[in-house]
């Protein structure tokens, strides 16, 4: 054993203590030493070398614990039941309440226009390029200015100005027309007659040229009156 090794374990409080309390139990029992002041280097660690076994082992085995056996485990799964996965529940589906059958509703039929009573029937000649405005049965009044200007007509009691335009043969062709079917003759000067359920009224000059308004017998011209 070293000097160093010695060292560290004289430094033990254990070791202190005892070797103390050998030199008081010498000390008490007055042995006779030449010098009593002086005690040997070697006498500590001979007369202490059992004793530190010893007491090194002691405390060793006090201060470790006695290691408890190990515990095995025990395989617990075999004693668990398996945890069954949760079902999952079929959606709920929402039935649609019963449709009733629904009955069809016949068409509406959109009515006819009504047609002010007094209609003129059909012409029993062809009058050129007025012969629309004479059927059209809103129409009241169809007046022509002369040749060259359009014509205008009163329509459902509004005064229009439409996009015929009569030249000085259309003009004579209507009045020779009116004055063949009334069995009047067609003179210079003012000129009357009644035909097809319309009266005309007419100015005839070769001068500044003729000129006519035409009078139908409808409901609408009534109504002006």
């Amino acid at each position: 054993m070293s000097s160093v090794d010695v060292s560290m374990i004289a430094a033990d409080p254990f070791i202190s203590k005892f070797v103390f309390a050998i030199i008081q139990n010498i000390r008490a029992k007055n042995f006779d030493y030449d010098d009593r002041h002086v005690i040997h280097a070697d006498m500590v660690p001979r007369a202490s070398e059992r004793v530190i076994h010893a007491s090194l082992g002691e405390k060793i085995t006090r201060r470790v614990p006695a290691m408890a056996p190990a515990v095995r485990k025990r395989d617990m799964s075999a004693l668990v039941a398996p945890i069954a996965r949760p079902r999952m529940r079929a959606p709920i589906q929402q039935v649609a309440p019963p449709v009733q059958a629904q009955t069809m509703a016949p068409p509406i039929q959109q009515a006819a226009p009504i047609v002010p009573q007094g209609m003129p029937p059909g012409l029993t000649q062809d009058y050129g390029k007025i012969t629309p405005l004479l059927n059209d049965p809103s129409i009241s009044t169809i007046e022509c200015q002369g040749p060259g200007k359009p014509v205008m007509i009163i329509r459902a009691g509004q005064k229009q100005v439409t996009k015929i335009v009569l030249s000085g043969k259309d003009i004579k062709e209507v009045l020779d027309k009116v004055s063949d079917a009334a069995h009047i003759p067609l003179l210079e000067g003012v000129f009357r007659a009644a035909v097809d359920n319309f009266s005309i009224n007419a100015v005839i000059s070769e001068m500044i040229g003729s000129r006519f308004v035409i009078k139908k017998q409808t409901a609408y011209a009534m109504l002006e009156r």
